[in-house]
């Protein structure tokens, strides 16, 4: 055996250089090589007739275009072994296809697997090497008829997907995955990466139609798992919620529910969320048993919220105010947090930011764990900071900090008692506190954390710097407090005074985003493609590239695929890469 295995080494590189490349008398040389190691192998085969020397032996054959041995050693193998390794007769059926002489009928290979069907896999293996497709999986169907135990139907699914057989793919995976668990991760894998957006999608059709006629057979757990797989990953919440709704008997499991219901409102179907969320409200016993009253109030909120339905906000708190739900933490803070915002009293006014700091006080009695009085620190130290109590903000935010501890909400107190001595005029102390940050393991903190450093490091050298911080300040701290419109009004007014200064850049990329969070995609493309005239190669030109492509992205402009693109190739470790992916995928489809 070492012998083979050192003559193959020496030979094997041989076989993929072209007479092309070689002059006469290095053909000559080279064929001459094979024909030696022909013999040798001749001599091998005789010994060993049933290992791999034959297929070196077949290969070796045609590489000196030996036809005659071709099919004379295929027919010798198949006629001696053929019956224990039907792989021969494939061989033996190929090669009198192809060299249009007598051989083997294809009903021998048939009758083969009907007496044995186990070797059915290394029939059709050899089969696809020669593109003998079809004839694969009409194997496949003769074995998994006698003998469904062969468990073949993800190799014929795989087959079937080569023809765009569909339909008749997805029945092959769900059958495979009833078969065999262990499959349903890779076919879960396969699906969602044919499946589009589009509901009327080729995969997209053949899966339903499939899992559908699947289900009018009857209940199967496996089968609505994988339909709700697939209304998801289409985006289809609407249907996968009525789908859910007619198989709910009061007594399962909710948390597909929830799952939907979180989905759809980050891919903004918020009517959808908005019916799953009131549904589940109407489930009383199985929210107290399971625990689901304060995700589904939450997500609840957030709908709202985000649709600017206040009044069903407002609604929502008389219904589920404090001390209502047990373990309901996240909801009776942002409930809490929401009612102070929305206060009608003077956004000065003492009055409204005690009765907030009563509602936390409250929750820390009620929730005594460390990382939930965390929480609440947090919440008053940014009510605190929106009210301009900035000493008090950032004793809040220590506190915060120091309960929260290495967790990414953490380092948000850690951000946040950073800012409150920038906007309280500490800016020294302020940017030592954001340098440290840099090195915080929450991506999303180190960015603002990064920006903000950037910003400050650069510009509290000189005092002609400094008094550019000083009045951006004033339009951060309004930005901060949730006085937008106030903030966009100072931002504009700088951009005249700041100009020709080192923070013009930075000036109209906080501008560019403000827009962004409101959707006023023009607007925030206008900022976005003045930083990156500002920046030049500077610190802030991803940033520019990603936010303005993204802009064109939702305005739907031509431009946006080009703009796209830029970004991947110029950044391909950069900081946006994947949602610009993501988005550069969704314009291919």
């Amino acid at each position: 055996m070492r012998f083979i295995r050192l003559l193959f080494i020496f030979l094997l590189p041989l076989f993929s250089l072209g007479q092309n490349d070689l002059s006469v008398c290095d053909s000559l040389l080279l064929k001459r090589q094979f024909e030696a190691a022909a013999d040798c192998l001749e001599g091998l085969h005789s010994k060993n007739p049933v290992g791999p020397v034959y297929e070196k032996l077949l290969e070796t054959y045609l590489v000196l275009e030996d036809t005659a041995k071709v099919f004379k050693l295929a027919r010798k193998q198949s006629k001696t072994y053929g019956q224990s390794k039907p792989v021969y007769y494939v061989d033996y059926w190929h090669f009198s296809q192809t060299l249009g002489k007598r051989g083997p009928d294809f009903s021998v290979l048939e009758n083969i697997t009907e007496s044995n069907p186990f070797t059915v896999r290394s029939s059709a293996q050899q089969l696809e090497k020669y593109n003998y497709i079809e004839e694969a999986i009409a194997l496949y169907l003769i074995a998994e008829a006698i003998q469904p135990n062969v468990r073949t139907a993800f190799e014929r699914g795989q087959l079937h997907a080569q023809l765009g057989q569909y339909e008749a793919q997805y029945e092959a995976y769900l059958l495979a995955a009833r078969q065999n668990s262990g499959y349903l991760s890779s076919i879960k894998m396969r699906m969602a990466n044919n499946l589009s957006k589009d509901p009327d999608g080729v995969h997209n059709s053949a899966i339903k139609k499939v899992l559908y006629a699947a289900v009018k057979k009857g209940s199967d757990p496996l089968v609505e798992q994988l339909l709700l797989f697939v209304l998801r990953q289409e985006g289809s919440f609407d249907r996968a919620f009525t789908f859910m709704r007619s198989k709910y008997d009061g007594n399962a499991s909710i948390q597909p529910f929830l799952q939907v219901m979180r989905e759809a409102r980050e891919a903004n179907d918020d009517e959808t969320a908005v019916a799953i969320g009131q549904f589940l409200l109407t489930q009383k016993t199985a929210l107290m048993q399971q625990r689901g009253t304060n995700t589904v109030l939450l997500e609840l909120g957030k709908c709202y919220e985000k649709t600017k339905n206040f009044e069903a906000i407002f609604m929502l708190s008389n219904q589920y105010p404090l001390g209502v739900c047990e373990a309901c933490f996240e909801w009776e803070r942002y409930r809490a947090t929401f009612l102070f915002e929305q206060d009608k009293m003077p956004t000065d006014s003492l009055q409204s930011l005690l009765h907030y700091e009563s509602n936390l006080n409250q929750l820390r009695e009620r929730y005594p764990r460390k990382f939930q009085r965390g929480l609440t620190y947090l919440s008053q130290g940014e009510a605190n900071l929106r009210l301009g109590y900035f000493d008090d903000a950032l004793m809040e935010f220590a506190r915060a900090e120091t309960l929260l501890e290495d967790s990414d909400e953490g380092d948000v107190a850690r951000l946040q008692k950073a800012m409150c001595a920038f906007y309280g005029g500490d800016i020294q102390w302020a940017k030592t506190q954001l340098e440290v940050l840099l090195q915080s393991s929450s991506k999303s903190i180190a960015n603002d954390a990064l920006e903000n450093a950037l910003m400050i490091s650069a510009n509290s050298v000189e005092d002609t710097l400094m008094e550019g911080l000083r009045l951006i300040r004033v339009p951060m701290l309004l930005e901060a407090q949730g006085k937008t419109t106030k903030a966009i009004e100072k931002y504009e007014a700088l951009k005249n005074v700041l100009i020709a200064h080192e923070l013009y850049d930075d000036l109209c990329l906080k501008l560019g985003k403000i827009y962004l969070e409101a959707a006023q995609w023009e607007a925030a493309l206008a900022e976005f493609l003045l930083v990156e005239q500002a920046a030049g190669e500077g610190m802030w030109k991803e940033d520019a590239l990603f936010y303005a492509a993204k802009c064109r992205f939702e305005l739907g402009q031509t431009e946006a695929q080009l703009a796209l693109e830029t970004y991947l190739l110029n950044y391909p470790a950069g900081l946006y890469f994947e949602q610009a992916r993501i988005m550069y995928r969704t314009l291919a489809l």
